[in-house]
């Protein structure tokens, strides 16, 4: 594989190899992301702050069992998204 980039001196330079000296490792793109997506996840962030505190203070729970539900409930998120995506994906193609 030959990967370009510029040098000190601005000229193009070419390497062959799986590695670069600077930048984007080589053949990860980059993905933009949605104002939506944005939202999202500050919305779930939120809410799962919310719950470690409401769990904590109000149910009267140890510190670390409020904790252990906040991560708990992320990894389940996270597992359902993941789910979610590559069912979304098979689908496709």
């Amino acid at each position: 594989m030959t990967i370009a980039h510029t040098s000190g001196g601005g000229d193009a330079v070419t390497h062959d190899g799986d590695h670069r000296t600077g930048g984007e490792p080589a053949g990860e793109a980059t993905v933009a992301v949605s104002s939506a997506w944005k939202v999202w996840s500050s919305v779930i962030a939120g809410a799962l702050v919310l719950w470690f505190f409401f769990a904590w203070l109000a149910l009267d729970r140890h510190i670390l069992d409020a904790a252990g539900e906040s991560v708990g409930t992320a990894f389940a998120l996270g597992l359902v998204v993941s789910v979610i995506g590559a069912v979304r994906a098979s689908s496709r193609g």
